[in-house]
């Protein structure tokens, strides 16, 4: 855990309750029930590691020669079923150990060479060499990434971001969420962890795990996401995140995609505790039948009252952020072709802010609840090379938010199956297709202020009790074509039809690849992507009935360089929206916004982690955005072409990690963005027979908010242990400049003052350790 982890929303309250949902009252969210069940599948784990398992390994020992028999280093050797792996030295040779037997794939892959495969049946004590010859290529098409703006994480080729690295990017909080906020076409719009991609809503961005759709990924949720993401980094395996023109098989989204793989079959029984200022947390993998089931477990208990008091900051809350996760993932192989996949996610989150606003000054008080079951089978055909990946989630969130009039309860249930399908059709040609049903539920139970701006004990209100249902299903089918030597190309269409529209979407997408060699290649992109409402916007009192999908089209060209130390990328882009939901004085909603964006995003990477003496990367990203909004004057609703919400002009991000002395490591993070964009407030009017004012807005987005800027720094002592263990002490100091950042403006209550509203991120320390063991 590491500072951010703990901090309160940034958001101002009077806007949380526009998102804000509440939690069911379940006993999984009790910390004695987190402590029972981290106990008892502690001591299964180490009763099946005393008695269950054999502690004898298979070894397989060779070398690898390029065709001119020279040795390869660096080339990545591993058991595709599993977990163990390992890299050949400079002499080309490896070993690697594993407790996997029976029939197992030994791969073998190195960029600019087509990847090696080899089936072993394996035996436990047994020893075996390999003498391996891998041929040159410029690309293997089943391998290759044919996609513009993607980048990755986990142990898998073109690695942008690895899990160890979020967790040690300073300022990243060890989230993934905020770790790729420091690469390019990322918007810092606050100091939360939304992804803002290429002046985009935070709305457009969605979020996959093991094909399951998360419909609330943020903890503290607010109308910008939230403080944080709600999956930690190290129950992820791999990651891919795109910017812009991803592939057929993602859609509902009009600006980027993050897809997450939770972790595969522990390699050995592991436990990894951390103790901080505000939070304890444990972390278990066993391995309950070697090489056929095992278990990934988590769970977190945050108490951040004594850090905030020690920091000088506990008197922001009545009612101190806590936080409480638990997770079970558990791994089951019934063959060496068939993997089932049982994840579940449990977090409940509350806070109490105290609240200065023109029209109510009080207490604000948030629960949320956050729960997600997925069900994933992987099987591949042998005879037929088919891959097949089915899976049957259901995402069920809840929150209540009370302040002033305010007292709210909503939640969401989701149910999604999804089945995915690829083969290879020749050595130039490889296909994927598939599908999708998805049913969302909106249901909405309390009391709202009929004016947002009007939120004291006595305003007025609506009494809501609402419930909302739509079924959305989808099919694609993309091929991955190598049509000539320098050459890749993916081509797809995507079907999207939603019930509450009537609507049948379809989205061509194509991205076209040229290999300049081995290292350097440019690409160009370019597809159709549509976006629904949700459910709650088609009601007929403060919606509309009669609203279409969103929509956008994207324009790409890229360049890339990377090396063995240097990354290298470059990307010019054009967003052009259309369709987009607005506020309307007739329908309440139509499809009458559009807009457009953009922009330059660049990125140089040095080295990776612990890899050399110093690593990191700069980003740097160029936006310029527009859409058509509208803004209600004192008697009337007028349009205009203005700013985007999120047009951050310049962003940059420079991260760096060394190492100091021994085993001493420090790291930097700096944060640049242009102030974001704000409706300014002219002037006020009282409406008759009312004590209360109502703001006069000027033209929307006219003004900016202050530059941000932010230095974060950290340092650790990695203390190495018998039998690859480790422990860990850690100190940060987030802000270390003291920036006073102003996130948003408040006025007095007849609005003829204004104030800034300062960021919660003042210097802010924080200190902890980790212990990583094996049982």
């Amino acid at each position: 855990m590491t500072l951010e982890n703990h901090l309160k929303q940034n958001e101002r309250p009077a806007d949380h309750h526009a998102e804000s949902l509440k939690p069911d009252s379940c006993s999984f969210c009790s910390s004695n029930i987190l402590l029972k069940w981290l106990l008892f599948f502690l001591f299964f784990g180490l009763m099946s590691y005393c008695f269950g398992q054999s502690s004898q390994q298979a070894t397989i020992q060779g070398t690898v020669s390029g065709q001119d028999g020279k040795p390869l280093e660096f080339v990545h050797v591993y058991i595709k079923e599993g977990s163990a792996g390992t890299v050949t030295n400079n002499s080309g040779e490896f070993i690697l150990k594993t407790k996997q037997t029976g029939a197992v794939t030994l791969a073998v892959s190195l960029l600019g060479f087509r990847n090696y495969t080899e089936q072993l049946n394996l035996e436990a004590g047994e020893h075996y060499d390999r003498s391996i010859t891998l041929k040159e290529a410029l690309l293997d098409l089943g391998n290759a990434q044919i996609t513009a703006s993607a980048f990755t994480t986990g142990d898998v080729e073109s690695v942008t971001l690895s899990p160890i690295e979020v967790v040690t990017t300073p300022g990243a909080a060890a989230d993934v969420f905020r770790a790729f906020q420091t690469f390019p076409g990322v918007s810092s719009v606050n100091e939360g962890s939304g992804l803002f991609v290429r002046g985009g809503d935070v709305s457009e961005t969605k979020i996959l795990l093991d094909q399951a759709t998360v419909i609330h990924p943020y903890k503290y949720e607010t109308p910008t996401g939230g403080i944080f993401g709600t999956i930690p980094p190290f129950l992820v395996s791999g990651t891919f995140f795109s910017t812009g023109g991803f592939p057929a098989r993602y859609g509902n989204a009009l600006s980027g995609v993050l897809s997450m793989q939770s972790l595969g079959m522990p390699e050995q029984n592991t436990i990894d505790l951390n103790l901080g200022l505000a939070a304890a947390s444990a972390q278990v993998s066993t391995e309950l039948i070697p090489g056929k089931l095992g278990v990934n477990m988590s769970g977190n208990q945050s108490f951040t009252k004594t850090m905030f008091e020690l920091n000088g900051q506990a008197n922001q809350f009545h009612k101190a952020p806590s936080s409480t996760d638990f997770n079970i993932n558990a791994v089951y192989k019934p063959s060496a072709a068939s993997t089932i996949k049982a994840f579940t996610y449990l977090t409940k989150n509350q806070v109490g802010v105290t609240v200065d606003e023109p029209s109510y000054q009080g207490n604000y008080t948030g629960d949320e609840s956050n729960q997600l079951y997925n069900m994933q089978w992987s099987y591949l055909f042998d005879e037929s090379s088919w891959l097949m990946k089915n899976s049957f989630s259901l995402n069920r969130f809840s929150s209540t938010s009370a302040m002033g009039v305010l007292d709210m309860t909503e939640k969401d249930e989701t149910y999604k199956f999804r089945s995915d399908w690829e083969r290879p059709l020749s050595d130039m040609l490889k296909l994927y297709t598939g599908g999708e049903a998805v049913h969302q539920k909106n249901i909405f139970t309390g009391r709202v202020p009929q004016d947002e701006e009007i939120l004291g004990p006595d305003a007025s209100f609506y009494q809501l009790d609402e419930n909302y249902g739509s079924t959305r299903l989808a099919g694609y089918t993309e091929l991955d074509i190598q049509p000539g030597y320098r050459w890749l190309i993916n081509m797809g269409i995507r079907t999207d039809y939603y019930d509450l529209s009537e609507s049948l979407t379809a989205d061509p997408r194509l991205t076209v690849q040229y290999q300049l060699n081995k290292r350097t290649n440019v690409r160009v992109s370019t597809g159709l992507y549509h976006q629904y409402p949700q459910p709650y916007q088609f009601n007929t009192q403060t919606g509309n009935p009669e609203l279409g999908p969103q929509q956008a089209v994207h324009y790409i060209l890229g360049f890339e360089h990377e090396n063995d130390l240097l990354h290298f990328r470059a990307e010019a882009y054009y967003k052009d929206y259309d369709q987009l939901v607005i506020e309307d004085e007739e329908r309440q909603l139509t499809n009458r916004g559009y807009g457009d964006a953009r922009g330059v995003d660049l990125f140089l990477r040095y080295s990776r982690f612990l890899q050399s003496r110093f690593n990191g990367w700069i980003s740097y990203s160029f936006l310029q955005s527009e859409r058509y909004q509208p803004r209600q004057t004192e008697s009337s609703m007028v349009f205009e072409s203005t700013l985007s919400d999120f047009d951050i002009t310049h962003n940059l991000n420079v991260v760096g990690k060394f190492r100091i002395v021994d085993m001493i490591y420090g790291g930097l993070n700096y944060q640049y963005a242009t102030g974001r964009p704000f409706t300014p407030v002219v002037d006020a009017y009282q409406p008759s027979g009312q004590n209360y004012y109502l703001p006069v807005e000027g033209p929307v987005n006219s003004k900016r908010l202050p530059d941000f800027h932010r230095l974060d720094l950290n340092l650790s002592y990695y203390l190495p242990l018998p039998k690859q263990q480790s422990i860990t002490f850690y100190v940060s100091v987030s802000n270390v400049l003291n920036y006073k950042n102003i996130n948003d403006y408040t006025y007095n209550n007849d609005y003829s003052n204004r104030s800034p509203v300062y960021s919660n991120y003042n210097r802010f320390f924080y200190a902890g350790v980790t212990a990583n063991l094996n049982l």
